[in-house]
């Protein structure tokens, strides 16, 4: 009802008005006035090596991680947009809040808070630049971002993984790959890219190190997946190609299978910076991104966490 009635008055509204109905629409109709005590700092962007670094960044700044943050950026991109490094600026029209669970459904670009966060951290790489030289290979092939980074990176081997050869057939031909047994050849690539992935691996510790076998050196995994706490949730485990509950069974979207999903085997905790180090990798860390001009943000904290880590 409130949204047909701001279409009906916009059209009677002088332009140069217009901006500001649409700060009142957003102030003090939606109910997101800006706060100035939470809107500063407006961009931070931070690195973390243990739980403890995280647990006393959350402890002295309450204001970043808090629900009143959150608000008060989606506020700032309703009434301003966004910046994007690889989409441009976003204008608040192209701002969508579709759901609650803001780090997925916050859309700009139609993209979540999540992916843009991975977009910038992939630009951030070294060679994030070259889009002819960069070797990436991303999990996922069926979705807008994979789209994206086939259209930006011209050596980008985008996969999914397909559970039965039926399935595999369908598929073709984008490749079926196990990133347990990848089968890719030794340091072949630049840059990994799994995004909610490593949560439905029967065997994390499998797919790290085949990450950083087929990574050259000085090769990077960027990740995200759903962060526990200081030690891994372990929620089911194959055992003799039997799956094991152990935990009552959850399930995350799958472009492969829509209806069922994927079962999560684990919810990776910060523990995965020591797996990272056995499985071969140097330097494993979180990267906590908030920020107003660039909308990133989340429910609890009030920003997106990267996991990075180097060949």
């Amino acid at each position: 009802m409130l949204r047909r009635l701001r279409l009906l008055v916009t059209p009677l509204v002088p332009v140069p008005l217009r901006g500001v109905l649409r700060r009142i629409w957003v102030d003090y109709v939606l109910g997101l006035k800006v706060d100035p005590a939470v809107a500063l700092p407006e961009h931070v962007e931070r690195e973390f090596r243990s739980f403890a670094e995280w647990k006393d960044f959350l402890a002295e700044n309450e204001v970043l991680v808090s629900r009143a943050r959150m608000e008060s950026i989606i506020a700032h991109a309703r009434r301003r947009g966004i910046h994007s490094t690889l989409l441009g600026r976003l204008p608040p029209s192209a701002v969508e809040l579709r759901g609650l669970n803001i780090r997925e459904e916050f859309l700009a670009g139609g993209f979540s808070p999540r992916l843009r966060a991975v977009m910038e951290r992939v630009l951030n790489h070294p060679r994030g630049g070259k889009n002819w030289d960069l070797r990436i290979h991303a999990h996922e092939a069926l979705t807008n971002f994979a789209l994206l980074l086939r259209g930006r990176y011209a050596r980008c081997l985008c996969s999914e993984y397909a559970g039965s050869e039926e399935e595999a057939r369908k598929l073709h031909p984008i490749p079926s790959i196990d990133i347990t047994r990848s089968g890719l050849p030794d340091a072949s690539f630049d840059l990994i890219v799994s995004n909610e992935v490593l949560e439905h691996v029967p065997d994390l510790d499998a797919a790290l190190r085949d990450m950083a076998r087929i990574l050259a050196p000085g090769g990077r995994l960027i990740a995200t997946f759903p962060v526990g706490e200081e030690t891994t949730d372990q929620r089911a485990a194959m055992e003799g190609g039997t799956i094991r509950h152990l935990a009552q069974p959850e399930y995350h979207g799958n472009p492969l299978d829509p209806e069922g999903g994927s079962l999560v085997f684990q919810i990776p905790g910060w523990d995965i910076l020591d797996q990272a180090k056995r499985a071969g990798f140097r330097d494993p860390r979180f990267v906590f991104i908030s920020s107003h001009w660039q909308g990133m943000t989340a429910n609890d904290p009030a920003g997106v966490l990267v996991f990075e880590a180097e060949r």
